[in-house]
């Protein structure tokens, strides 16, 4: 029986919210197409009715998880005051959740080092999404008065990136907390 257009494009839909969510947890290389598939209930030869290869789904599934990583810091400083907004963007990037969830967090902390070697459509992807969530960061500094030519958004950016990278390296959780207090109050300090 041939499956509706609809069907096709909820399943498509679902293989790539499963990617996004696997290759933030074990690295794009970490997980092959089989068990993959097997994520979503499919089999390894339904993939290519989707996808032309793993690096095209591997593009989308970077783009779905930049796009939920600048809506959900959009939504939570969305719901602060306008001066709070700022802090509640960078507090929420650098939270103990953020940190101990890298399969639902910013695919720029989870990916981005195994990114930089490549290219293609998945590092493509991420360098559109660090123009996008650099925009979201720029709108919340602005709602709260920060001043980009004295603290940058891409420096901010670095920052949240780099403290998160390195929280998540570290396993004593004093540590981690240290570094992720820390590096909010260094960007908090410099707005």
């Amino acid at each position: 029986m041939r499956r509706s257009r609809e069907d096709t494009t909820a399943t498509r839909l679902q293989i790539v919210e499963a990617a996004a969510r696997l290759f933030r947890e074990r690295g794009i290389n970490g997980i092959g197409l089989a068990d993959l598939m097997g994520e979503v209930g499919l089999t390894h030869g339904g993939f290519y009715k989707h996808f032309p290869s793993k690096d095209a789904l591997a593009g989308e599934a970077c783009a779905a998880a930049l796009a939920q990583t600048r809506s959900e810091l959009e939504s939570r400083a969305g719901a602060a005051r306008d001066e709070q907004a700022f802090k509640t963007a960078v507090s929420s990037y650098l939270g103990q959740a953020h940190r101990d969830h890298p399969e639902e967090g910013c695919p720029i902390a989870a990916l981005g080092s195994e990114l930089a070697r490549g290219d293609g459509p998945p590092r493509a992807a991420l360098v559109e999404g660090v123009d996008a969530l650099l925009q979201t960061l720029r709108r919340q500094m602005a709602r709260s008065g920060v001043d980009e030519k004295r603290l940058p958004a891409h420096a901010v950016l670095a920052a949240m990136v780099g403290g998160l990278l390195l929280a998540r390296v570290v396993e004593d959780p004093a540590k981690v907390r240290a570094i992720l207090r820390d590096t909010q109050a260094l960007i908090l300090k410099a707005a």
